[in-house]
């Protein structure tokens, strides 16, 4: 990574913390506390995973950076310029998802409920995946949905600098990063705001997913992280409060789109991580299913748009820039020769 994509990517993270901040400011009361709740968080599960991960990514992308010619400092520099974006760029994300039913109240569910089951025969799609792969199945792959997911939802930028010597591919995936969060997460979400399935019945006071959650319950996920996220998510929403990662807004789905942006590079990059990649994101579209979180209908919409967001990027920024992309895939492709 060049030092000008990570300015630009720690530029962009500030000013739509800042944004958000603004928006908050404007459709909600007690914003500040709200911002310090939001650093804290209260939601004990621990993340011991995640700061492994970020510890030993953190020291993968210093010694590439160095080897780069930027020297141990500039190095340290870039690492920290690019972790202190991502925290703002989550800052900001909960802040303004956190705000978005006081813009747009929560309408869209019965719509969205109605035409994921036409969709799928007329059969939730919940319900065809339970009756597929069986709830001790899905139960068992639930750990993908907060271990891998969130290290690949926090450290994908840092895994950049440690892995790619394309600036052309770098500036296009943290585009692309940013849009897996902003796009499907804000912008997306305004125009659908929806609760999803697992809170469906809470919200309309309905028992429109009673069975599915029956079923969650006797296959025991409340006994699971995912399941204690669920009734945090819940209590925080009722209770007007704010924390890290807070927020209810199904459709589209952050997870799928996120899960696409890292398949999508894995793929790019090499034919070996292409497959397992493709795996790891349809498992975490089967989750976010089968848990309630979202409609089937929120991880399409988010693979179809990231799709041809990441198309309308490769060839936009290749014609654009071909030499600054020529130079980049020479530097990949003498970096594989030496390996070989």
């Amino acid at each position: 990574m060049t030092l000008a994509p990570s300015r630009a990517f720690f530029a962009f993270g500030i000013g739509y913390a800042l944004v958000s901040f603004l928006i908050a400011i404007l459709f909600r009361d007690g914003v500040v506390a709200d911002v310090l709740g939001t650093v804290s968080g209260d939601l004990d599960v621990s993340l011991w995973y995640l700061w492994l991960a970020a510890g030993l990514v953190s020291l993968w992308a210093v010694r590439a950076e160095t080897r780069r010619g930027t020297g141990t400092a500039g190095a340290v520099g870039t690492v920290a310029m690019v972790y202190a974006a991502i925290l703002s760029l989550h800052v900001g994300f909960t802040m303004f998802k956190t705000t978005m039913p006081s813009i747009v109240p929560y309408y869209a569910d019965p719509y969205l409920a109605r035409f994921d089951a036409w969709l799928h025969g007329h059969t939730d799609p919940w319900a065809v995946i339970n009756r597929l792969f069986g709830a001790q199945t899905m139960l068992s792959l639930t750990p993908l949905y907060q271990g891998p997911w969130l290290v690949a939802a926090f450290l994908f930028p840092v895994i950049l600098i440690a892995t790619d010597d394309d600036p052309v591919r770098v500036k296009r995936y943290l585009v692309l990063y940013c849009a897996s969060w902003i796009v499907i997460g804000n912008v997306l979400a305004l125009s659908g705001m929806s609760v999803g399935p697992i809170f469906y019945d809470r919200l309309y006071d309905s028992d429109r997913f009673a069975a599915l959650t029956r079923t969650l319950h006797f296959a025991g996920l409340d006994r699971t992280v995912m399941g204690a996220l669920q009734d945090y998510l819940w209590d925080m929403y009722a209770a007007g409060r704010e924390g890290f990662g807070t927020g209810i807004s199904a459709f589209a789905s952050v997870h799928v789109s996120v899960a696409t942006v890292v398949a999508l590079y894995c793929g790019e990059r090499s034919v070996l991580l292409a497959f397992p990649a493709a795996l790891f994101c349809g498992a975490i579209l089967l989750l976010s299913i089968w848990s309630g979180y979202h409609y089937a209908v929120d991880g399409y919409f988010s693979i179809g748009v990231m799709a041809l967001l990441w198309m309308y990027l490769r060839r936009r920024m290749e014609t654009q820039d071909p030499v600054t992309a020529r130079a980049g895939h020479g530097v990949e492709r003498r970096l594989r020769m030496g390996k070989d």
